[in-house]
């Protein structure tokens, strides 16, 4: 009778618990891919998507990533040998371990009728197959001490919940012909260990062993083209499936920005953490707000993350939503210069331009407070003064920058520029081009060079500086006014 209570109490834990992570997938949204869907919406997005996957080229896609990523997990053995031999030791065991042993009574019993009157040494052996597994793990993080693999809580749940369900499972197998005593007594401990490891399994690490597969095979057939809802579906569920392996993080092109800063949040691993917070609960804490703000806008967007993810988990995209959300709902942050401003810029036709525009005014208007150019363009006339000797000293004129005078106004610089031939009417939205930027330096104009539009919607491609015939460091340049600009601002006191 108790016995019973207990599995009825443990499958309704696991069902609340998987009802709830699988209705998240639907209600949470990261970054920007499903503003304005409903839930139903997105269900109803995601039954049309998978009801779409039943045509031969992608049934043929599934079964191969089926196959090789996730029952031979090869993902992971292209990275790391012992941790491949880790999960297959894991992965295998568990598996024969919940055919032949947890649906013993649906599966064994009726085949072998005195099946619990004798010890069954194939138990044994898979028990002690999934003890070598975590001895391997514990080994890793405590012994080998992997580079930037953190142990958090719910990485030592894991690790302690499967280690107490082996041992009890062990002894309880090895007393059954021995002690029927001791084996009534361990089987309660094996059995309460179990069921509470069910219970809690949705809300834990170990719920990846459902959306680690998931994500594999979803991403296998998805790309950026797909239904807006179905990636914003997506980018939920690979919150689920990241397994903290840190992969991600010991192949981040910043990450020794992490050791230097002491932020752990810059590093992909600890982000999808802080993410899985965020969506839901938008209502964080501002430093968090602001460790997190540090990792997205240091991110060089090289994509080395989503290369080595074993859970197929595309990183640039979530990482691409994430950051567009925090810098629409956020206060001004220096986007602009960053590599996510190039980043952005050459995603800007996934944004609605509405949208992409605001905080790029926001930044701009809180780094050229200090200058008076656009501001005054239609009621002033440009002063040329005797300031332009003191101008090109506040340059610095190292080699780089004095290439400037090599300028002939070709206006190949303008013509190659992604940000020029964005806009329609380019003169009137940006004040000045590339190629006018340039002549403003040389006739030392510091407020019309630092106060244009076109400097602050730079994205540093560095397309005028390979095309200049001149050879004159545009971005170089503009980097540098930039830098001036921001002296000013702050020597004056604005922001």
């Amino acid at each position: 009778m108790l016995y019973t209570f207990m599995v009825y109490i443990a499958l309704s834990v696991f069902a609340i618990g998987l009802i709830y992570s699988l209705s998240s997938w639907f209600r949470f949204n990261v970054g920007i891919n499903a503003d304005g869907m409903t839930p139903w919406a997105r269900i109803r997005a995601a039954i049309k998507g998978i009801v779409g996957l039943f045509n031969k080229e992608k049934l043929t896609v599934l079964g191969k990533v089926f196959v090789f990523d996730i029952l031979l997990q090869n993902h992971i053995q292209k990275q790391d040998r012992l941790r491949w031999i880790m999960h297959m030791l894991i992965f295998s065991a568990f598996m024969f371990l919940f055919i032949f042993h947890a649906l013993d009574q649906i599966i064994v019993t009726p085949i072998f009728d005195r099946f619990y009157l004798m010890m069954n040494p194939w138990l044994i052996i898979a028990g002690l197959i999934l003890l070598t597994g975590l001895s391997i793990s514990l080994y890793r993080r405590y012994i080998l001490k992997v580079p930037r693999l953190k142990t958090s809580g719910m990485d030592l749940y894991t690790i302690i919940i499967l280690l107490l369900i082996i041992l009890s499972g062990l002894f309880m197998e090895m007393t059954k012909i021995t002690s029927y005593e001791y084996y009534q007594k361990i089987w309660w401990v094996h059995i309460v260990v179990c069921l509470f490891g069910l219970a809690f399994l949705p809300f834990s690490k170990m719920f990846h062993m459902f959306t680690t597969p998931l994500s594999l095979l979803a991403n296998a057939v998805m790309d950026e083209n797909s239904d807006p809802a179905n990636i914003a579906t997506r980018q939920v569920m690979e919150l689920d499936a990241c397994t903290h392996c840190n992969t991600c993080s010991r192949h981040c092109s910043v990450a020794v920005a992490s050791d230097h800063l002491g932020n752990d949040t810059i590093l992909p691993s600890e982000r999808m953490i802080f993410l899985k917070e965020y969506v839901a609960n938008k209502n964080i804490s501002s430093k968090k707000l602001a460790a997190i703000g540090q990792g997205i806008y240091l991110c060089t967007n090289c994509d080395r993350c989503t290369v080595v993810c074993p859970a197929g988990i595309n990183l640039r995209e979530l990482w691409f939503s994430a950051r567009e959300e925090l810098v629409r709902n956020k206060p001004p942050v220096d986007l602009m210069l960053t590599p996510f401003s190039y980043f952005r810029g050459l995603n800007h036709r996934r944004i609605d331009q509405e949208q992409y525009d605001i905080p790029l005014e926001n930044v701009k208007s809180m780094l050229t407070s200090g200058c008076d150019f656009s501001a005054e363009m239609d009621v002033a006339p440009i002063v040329l003064n005797q300031g332009s000797h003191e101008f090109h000293e506040a340059l610095g004129l190292s080699k780089r920058i004095e290439s400037f005078t090599y300028c002939f106004s070709c206006e190949n610089c303008s013509t190659v520029c992604p940000v020029v031939t964005n806009y329609a009417a380019s003169q009137q939205s940006l004040d000045l081009l590339p190629h006018q930027i340039i002549r403003s330096v040389a006739l030392g104009l510091k407020e019309m060079a630092t106060g244009s539009k076109m400097l602050w919607n730079c994205l540093s491609c560095y397309q005028c500086q390979e095309h200049c015939p001149q050879g004159v460091k545009v971005t170089d340049i503009f980097n540098t006014l930039k830098t001036v600009s921001l002296k000013t601002t702050s020597s004056t006191g604005k922001k």
